[in-house]
């Protein structure tokens, strides 16, 4: 046997530790690489998203006026367009509190009933197994 082929079990799984880390590092870097490239290409979109939802809403905005406007001209003009401007915004906001109370609703339900369920099944079985021994 030479030195060289008694190097031992110590010293292959030392190389072998040393050559999976090399290897995770690497994998760790380009992982981390690839997500610095992807939370840029995504925040981006994010930011077009966010851009495009408050254009929109302008957009509803200068909408509900010309409407509101339009029917005042209609309507005689002068300052009608003060009542019909407070009707608008009661109907939004009528319609906003019924999404609050929809959702509220929905955060009162719950979202894994049927979890809970399996979970509680799951609970009166180990306490009856347990019963009996």
């Amino acid at each position: 046997m030479t030195t060289n082929d008694s190097a031992g079990l110590l010293n292959h799984a030392a190389g072998f530790l040393a050559a999976t880390l090399r290897y995770l590092r690497a994998r760790l870097t380009l992982a981390g690489m690839e997500a610095k490239a992807a939370g840029a290409h995504y925040g981006a979109a994010g930011a077009m998203v966010a851009a495009a939802l408050f254009i929109a809403v302008l957009g509803y905005v200068f909408l509900v006026i010309t409407v509101v406007f339009a029917i005042a001209a209609v309507c005689g003009g002068g300052n009608s367009w003060i009542l019909l401007m407070g009707g608008a915004a009661l109907v939004h906001l009528g319609g906003a509190a019924a999404l609050v109370l929809v959702a509220w609703k929905k955060v009162q339900a719950g979202a894994f009933e049927e979890t809970l369920t399996e979970l509680k099944k799951d609970q009166q079985w180990l306490n009856q197994l347990t019963a009996k021994n």
